[in-house]
């Protein structure tokens, strides 16, 4: 299977397995829905040539679909590790804004994850959230 098609079956499995919104695919795309349904049937004829559009749309749809797939943990090890890196939090700084202990953010930041309990894991997910939404103007624009 070449990348294409794998994109294109994720595509097509995020629209009928998860039951994800037409029109939101087509706004995060920047497609009409009628290529939307093409894409996800494996036709990329009408795509432009350039490989930069192709590469930053294909990785669109595959961010799309690890959501789904990816391990839940490593998830939100990755977003916690751009918090840290990226933007200069600390382990300490997440875990005083979560209500947890630093050494549960550590936990989370081994490779691969060490096991939290499901409560901490939940206030650290959804401090993570919240810090990647207010602060997404600092990231780099791709």
């Amino acid at each position: 299977m070449d990348e294409k098609d794998n994109v294109t079956e994720q595509l097509k499995e995020l629209i009928t397995v998860y039951s994800f919104n037409k029109n939101t695919l087509s706004q995060y795309l920047g497609l009409p829905l009628d290529r939307i349904e093409d894409l996800s049937n494996g036709n990329i004829n009408f795509l432009p040539d350039d490989c930069k559009y192709r590469f930053n749309l294909f990785n669109k749809i595959s961010f799309l679909y690890a959501s789904a797939t990816v391990d839940k943990d490593l998830k939100l090890s990755a977003f916690l590790e751009v918090l840290i890196s990226h933007h200069g939090l600390s382990e300490k700084t997440v875990a005083a804004m979560a209500g947890v202990e630093t050494n549960d953010v550590e936990k989370l930041l081994a490779n691969p994850p060490q096991k939290v309990s499901e409560e901490t894991k939940y206030k650290i997910a959804v401090t993570v959230m919240s810090l990647r939404f207010f602060l997404k103007d600092c990231e780099p624009q791709t």
